[in-house]
């Protein structure tokens, strides 16, 4: 496929079991390694306080990290997700914290909710089921799902992930959900000193609202994502020069099944033009 980089430098979009990926930030970094990235931003989801472990893990491994994360925002004149990677944020956050805590504690409450749907429907769960698989955050619908994995192995497989997690969610579902408002995650981003980039666009279909975001103080779009098809990478590159966006990309690791690490991101011009982009 013409938009996946032959040569891999900077992964700047992975997830760990800090949010809703499976592992731990030290396989993650022993991953790297193996695939000779040399550069890597950790992205978990509304979480920034597992920093001090990644650069130590750098230090000692030889590999360049960025401090990030991703934001869960959300717009609400049209009512879509919209998910907002801020890279290179300050070493305190308290901007970003804010925002993201908030979020956290809805969802919590949510994926509470979403667990008695679960038992009503017949399946044998509870919170602290999930919570084994959350050792340092909230339960994630990932966490949920290797707990039902672990009762119902031969029935939880990715197709059925996605009937009972990944169907298109209702207005009412997403309010529920605490999204941080994008023009407020965009802001917080700056004032935390980072640089705001909209992750891939294709997955939300953010397109039509890019041109809004970038008024809020948008900086950059994401231009490597597993989920891009061919016209994904000739739109988001047409975007990033329309208006001048810092380009950035990654894996958006969160399970070692989908076999995406390694195999998208950026080259090392390209990471070095994000690195020195004027912010």
């Amino acid at each position: 496929m013409k938009g996946i980089l032959k040569m891999i430098y900077a992964d700047l979009h992975v997830h760990t079991n800090h949010s809703d990926g499976i592992c731990e930030i030290s396989e993650i970094m022993k991953m790297a390694v193996k695939g000779g990235i040399k550069a890597i931003a950790i992205t978990d989801h509304d979480t920034v306080n597992q920093f001090d472990e990644i650069k130590n893990y750098g230090n000692s491994m030889g590999i360049e990290v960025v401090k990030g994360v991703e934001m869960s925002c959300y717009d609400f004149d049209v009512f879509k997700k919209v998910h907002i990677v801020g890279l290179w944020i300050n070493e305190k956050t308290p901007h970003i914290k804010e925002l993201c805590d908030k979020t956290l504690r809805c969802r919590d409450q949510f994926h509470r909710e979403l667990i008695g749907q679960l038992v009503k429907k017949g399946y044998k769960i509870t919170y602290e089921d999930a919570k084994r698989y959350s050792k340092y955050n909230i339960v994630f619908k990932m966490n949920i799902f290797q707990a039902l994995k672990n009762e119902y192995p031969f029935e939880m497989d990715e197709k059925k992930y996605k009937e009972l997690f990944a169907s298109k969610t209702s207005k009412e579902t997403d309010l529920k959900m605490g999204y941080i408002p994008v023009k407020e995650g965009i802001k917080a981003i700056k004032e935390d000193g980072g640089i705001s980039i909209i992750a891939h666009p294709c997955e939300y279909d953010n397109y039509s609202q890019i041109e809004k975001y970038v008024g809020y103080g948008l900086q950059g779009i994401e231009i490597s994502h597993p989920e891009m098809r061919e016209i994904d990478y000739k739109k988001t590159m047409d975007f990033a020069v329309k208006y001048s966006l810092a380009k950035s990309g990654g894996s958006d690791f969160h399970d070692p099944a989908a076999a995406c690490f390694g195999r998208f991101g950026l080259t090392k011009q390209q990471y070095e033009e994000l690195k020195y982009f004027p912010r």
